[in-house]
């Protein structure tokens, strides 16, 4: 017998968009399923994408603490969220499940990329336009053994040298 696994509420004083698909289903498209702020009930057995826009750090902190128990959460889109830095990506440790993570456009530097270490099943990862993200920044990025996909596309401070040091079969490396 199958177990019905509850539906998942959180509250998010942010606006945000949840959209959703069936686990296991990753061919499937994305489909908007509601919007923050409120309180928001996720169906079971679903995956969760969230997009969240024009926050900072603080939001981005209240965000993870409200998501951080989202058995579902496997994608969190940030980008072009300019006041997210540094700092905001020490926050992410707590969402462990993600495999997908966009800060495209994010205020962030080389500081801030050990901070995604700790994001062990990150697959896609987008850092296209942090254009303060250099050759040594890019370092960090090798202990993540699972991702399959990386956007470098506009960081102006990375060169193919620095890239050719992460490089490895089955990584995709946009530049």
């Amino acid at each position: 017998m199958t177990e019905i696994l509850p539906a998942t509420t959180f509250e998010t004083d942010l606006p945000l968009t949840v959209y959703l698909r069936p686990f296991g289903e990753t061919t499937q498209e994305w489909v908007e399923f509601d919007q923050g702020p409120g309180r928001l009930t996720i169906p079971p057995q679903n995956e969760i994408y969230l997009r969240v826009k024009n926050i900072d750090d603080d939001e981005l902190y209240r965000l993870v603490k409200a998501v951080s128990n989202l058995p579902g959460l496997t994608y969190l889109n940030l980008a072009e969220n300019r006041k997210v830095t540094d700092a905001g990506l020490a926050r992410l440790a707590a969402l462990p499940g993600l495999t997908r993570l966009n800060l495209s456009s994010c205020n962030i530097t080389n500081q801030g990329l050990p901070h995604l270490s700790m994001l062990r099943k990150l697959e896609h990862l987008d850092l296209s336009y942090c254009n303060r993200i250099s050759d040594e920044g890019l370092r960090a990025l090798k202990t993540l053994n699972r991702l399959t996909f990386l956007d470098l596309q506009r960081c102006v401070k990375t060169s193919l040298a620095g890239i050719r040091k992460i490089e490895r079969r089955g990584l995709t490396i946009h530049r």
